[in-house]
């Protein structure tokens, strides 16, 4: 077994960067190919990611069990670890991409920071035994969010209650796999009980960060938000008036955007389409803030609640308005079941004579 896993660390710390490039490239290519979430072909992708890599990392660990390191094994070896970080990144993609397409990047911060975790661990580890742990680590949070995602397309729903549904279906499985992987090496049964520790640790540690409010909701996320003059609903449609010089560049999300009130006016239209998978229910609200500069902190001025029904391809639209809007900084939260965030629009009030506006239809 030594000369096996001397032989193996010696190959992984000569190629661990190239097990990160793959790690990041699993995640890139999947921001670009990977369908809308309640789209079967999403379901399908995200089974076919854990599933290859919880059988590449038992093959690994069958690799290590026989004790030879010829050459070939070696080969394996190698292969089979960029293969499973490869296909890791594509697993973990599922969580950031749908929830950053569409989210304030201020709202979808902690994902972020759990991804470039993964990467940085991944850079660091050398040793067969922290690659273990690392692998089975990252397998168990891409199958908890796996199941974050879905179950409440499987179950119409989206509450507390479907989050610890999916919490609880992550941790039998993690278990379950941890049972079965003890048997293939010495290794694999050695790393058991941290095994089952990441098996219950993980989805946990996720769990009080979504009951402390520090994720956001996922699956639901804000494919468009912004402040106007005035909306309509007609039919299908939504006229809208709004400023010409509405910034749309590509870092809109860091800009705060001026929102001019002439003296004629007395209301401020926020409108949100929100990405949700076909009929899933859930109960939607617009928070109106605004800061106090005396007090150095966001105070509640009105909340306008709503309840979407998922599936249509732009997404569940829907506005509201806010009447005696003062100068100064303002943001509208979109929350579900008026905890968890689904996204949020920043912006400045300003008084103006005259405000050019052009018509647009949301």
């Amino acid at each position: 077994m030594s000369k096996v896993l001397l032989s193996l660390k010696s190959l992984d710390t000569y190629k661990h960067h190239s097990t990160t490039i793959l790690f990041i490239v699993g995640f890139f290519v999947d921001m670009a190919i990977l369908p809308d979430i309640d789209k079967p072909r999403a379901l399908y992708f995200g089974l076919a990611y854990l599933v290859s890599t919880a059988l590449l990392i038992m093959f690994r660990e069958w690799l290590v069990s026989r004790n030879t390191a010829s050459k070939t094994e070696q080969k394996l070896y190698s292969f089979s670890t960029f293969g499973i970080v490869c296909l890791l990144g594509s697993a973990l993609s599922f969580v950031f991409i749908y929830s950053m397409r569409g989210a304030d990047i201020f709202v979808s911060w902690p994902l972020l920071v759990i991804l470039l975790l993964c990467i940085l661990s991944n850079e660091l580890v050398s040793s067969h035994s922290f690659r273990f742990t690392l692998d089975v680590g990252i397998l168990f949070l891409a199958t908890l969010f796996y199941t974050v995602f879905h179950m409440p397309v499987i179950l119409k729903s989206q509450n507390d209650v479907t989050f610890s549904i999916s919490i609880a279906i992550a941790i039998a499985i993690c278990m379950a796999y941890i049972f079965i992987l003890k048997f293939t090496s010495e290794a694999a049964q050695n790393e058991a009980p941290r095994g089952y520790a990441l098996a219950v640790g993980i989805p946990m540690f996720v769990g009080m960060l979504y009951f402390l409010n520090v994720l956001p909701a996922v699956p639901l996320s804000l494919n468009k938000s912004g402040i106007y003059h005035s909306i309509r609903h007609e039919g299908s449609e939504f006229p809208a008036l709004e400023e010409r010089d509405t910034y749309k560049g590509i870092f809109a999300k860091f800009h705060t955007p001026v929102f001019h009130l002439s003296n004629s006016e007395s209301q401020i239209y926020f409108f949100s389409s929100i990405n949700a998978p076909a009929e899933l229910t859930a109960p939607i609200s617009h928070v109106w803030e605004y800061y106090d500069e005396k007090e150095g902190k966001w105070k509640q001025s009105n909340i306008v609640s709503f309840g979407i029904v998922g599936g249509r391809t732009e997404g569940y639209r829907t506005y509201s308005f806010k009447n005696n809007v003062t100068p100064g900084l303002w943001r509208v939260t979109v929350k579900v079941g008026g905890k968890r965030v689904v996204g949020r629009e920043t912006f400045k009030v300003e008084k103006s004579a005259a405000v050019p506006l052009t018509e647009v239809n949301l």
